[in-house]
C-alpha cells in the first residue's frame, strides 16, 4: 500500500476544509468612474492664500463677491452640467461635507446659500470649457467667524435616478460630482473657540435594521469649523448604575453652526424597559465638553432590542462552523499519523 499519496490526499483535504471554514477574502474595491468634467477655481485678488486649491477669501461687509469657476468637458460627447451653491454641513459620520442638504442650525448668522446667486445649468460640447460666475452678497454688518460652503458640480443626466435624499442624509450612488469649497471671512484673524451643545437625546429605530439605537444631537454653535473631535459615549441603567453600552469615536469634525446625530447601539445584552442615562465626553485640542442626559427605553424598543440580541433559530452560528472545521482538520491529521505509524 502506498502511504504517501494517502497522506498527501488527507493534507489536501485539510487545506480544502480550511478554505471552506476560514474567513472569506475581502471584496475588491470598485473602480472609479471615468472623468466627466474638470473643475478649476479662478481665484480672485482677495484670496488669503494662493496655494489653497479652493476659495479662501477675505470679504468686505456690504460688498458683492464674484466667484468664477472654470468647467471643462474632456470627453468626446456633449454633457450637461449643473453648478449649485451649497452650505457646509456635518454628516452623521462626524465629517464636514459639501453637498446639497436641508440641514441648518438656527445659530447661524447667515449661510453661503442665502448670500449666493442661484444654481446654473450649462451644456458643454466635446472638449469645450466654460466659465460660470456666481455673486455672493456680503451682509452690511458683516459676520463673525467664517461662512463655509461650496460650489457643487454634477452631471444630472447620470444621477437623477440614483440620488436619494431625506431630511437627514444625502446619498450618492453612481454619481460623479465635484465640490470646490468656499470659505469667507470678514476678520480672518479673529479667534473664535468651538462651542458644542447637546440638543436632545432619543431612542429611535436604526436606518439599517430593526434594532433601536440611542441618537444624540450634537450642535456646533460657533461660526468656526474644527476637527480632531473625540467622542466617548456611555449608557447606564439608572436603577443600578450598570453600564450597558459604550462607544468611542475619533478624528471627527464639524462645520460652522451645524449639527449631526451621534448614533449609538444599545449593546449586545437584553435590556428592560425603563430609564437610562447617557454620558458624553467630548474633546478637541484643549477644549472639553461633558454632557449627561436621561434616556427612556420604551417596552416596544426594549422588545425589538432584545429580539436582536437572540441568536437566529435554525441557523448555525459562525463559531460552530469554525469549531467543526478545526475538529475535521484535527481528525485528518490524527488519521494521517496513525496510517503512517501502521506503515512503519
Amino acid at each position: 500500500m502506498k502511504i504517501k499519496p494517502i497522506i498527501w490526499g488527507l493534507l489536501s483535504l485539510s487545506l480544502l476544509a480550511t478554505g471552506l471554514f476560514g474567513r472569506p477574502s475581502p471584496a475588491q474595491a470598485a473602480t472609479q468612474p471615468d472623468e466627466n468634467f474638470v473643475v478649476t477655481p479662478l481665484l480672485p485678488n482677495n484670496q488669503l492664500n494662493s496655494k489653497d486649491g479652493y476659495f479662501n477669501l477675505k470679504v468686505t461687509p456690504g460688498s458683492t463677491q464674484v466667484l468664477k469657476l472654470s468647467v471643462t468637458n474632456p470627453g468626446s460627447s456633449s454633457r450637461k452640467i449643473d453648478v449649485s451653491p451649497v452650505k457646509a454641513t456635518t454628516a452623521d459620520t462626524g465629517t464636514i461635507v459639501y453637498i446639497p442638504s436641508n440641514r441648518t442650525d438656527p445659530s447661524a448668522q447667515t449661510t453661503f446659500t442665502k448670500m449666493t446667486s442661484k444654481a446654473i445649468s450649462l451644456t458643454l460640447a466635446p472638449h469645450q470649457g466654460k466659465t460660470v460666475t456666481f455673486e455672493t452678497k456680503i451682509p452690511k454688518n458683516g459676520f463673525s467667524g467664517e461662512v463655509l460652503g461650496g460650489l457643487f458640480v454634477t452631471n444630472p443626466q447620470t444621477s437623477e435616478a440614483s440620488t436619494k435624499r431625506n431630511a437627514q442624509n444625502f446619498q450618492l450612488a453612481n454619481r460623479y460630482a465635484v465640490t470646490t469649497a468656499v470659505a469667507l471671512w470678514c476678520q480672518p484673524n479673529q479667534t473664535i473657540p468651538a462651542k458644542v451643545a447637546l440638543a436632545n437625546t432619543k431612542v429611535v429605530y436604526s436606518k439599517t435594521d430593526t434594532a433601536p439605537m440611542v441618537v444624540a444631537k450634537l450642535r456646533n454653535l460657533a461660526p468656526i469649523a474644527f476637527g480632531d473631535l473625540q467622542v466617548h459615549a456611555q449608557l447606564f441603567e439608572q436603577a443600578n448604575g450598570r453600564e450597558v453600552a459604550a462607544q468611542t469615536q475619533k478624528n471627527r469634525s464639524m462645520a460652522p453652526n451645524s449639527w449631526f446625530d451621534l448614533e449609538m447601539g444599545l449593546g449586545d445584552k437584553p435590556l428592560p424597559a425603563g430609564r437610562y442615562t447617557l454620558k458624553l465626553k467630548l474633546a478637541s485640542g484643549d477644549r472639553h465638553w461633558n454632557f449627561t442626559q436621561p434616556v427612556s427605553l420604551s417596552k416596544a424598543h426594549a422588545q425589538e432590542h432584545n429580539n436582536s440580541t437572540k441568536p437566529a433559530t435554525g441557523k448555525q452560528q459562525p463559531w460552530l462552523w469554525f469549531a467543526g472545521g478545526g475538529l475535521l482538520i484535527l481528525l485528518i491529521i490524527v488519521g494521517a499519523y496513525v496510517l503512517g505509524r501502521k506503515h512503519h
